[in-house]
């Protein structure tokens, strides 16, 4: 029944991760599923794909020292 009322009305996004500026993770207070920002700026749903791709993100800019401290 969530998953209709997000598919009608569209999802109600919340952020997760609040200290991390360049990876961007929401969570739809709705129906609980897990969605993040590809690398042009749309909303995709979180796959393994795209955790593993975050993951790599936040390694490759904090090796490089461009984190937000």
């Amino acid at each position: 029944m969530k998953a209709l009322i997000c598919k009608i009305f569209g999802h109600n996004f919340t952020k997760i991760n609040k200290s991390d500026i360049f990876v961007s993770n929401y969570k739809c207070k709705t129906c609980s599923q897990k969605f993040t920002t590809d690398g042009y700026g749309s909303i995709t749903k979180l796959t393994p794909f795209w955790e593993e791709n975050n993951l790599l993100f936040k390694k490759y800019y904090k090796e490089n020292g461009l984190q937000k401290s």
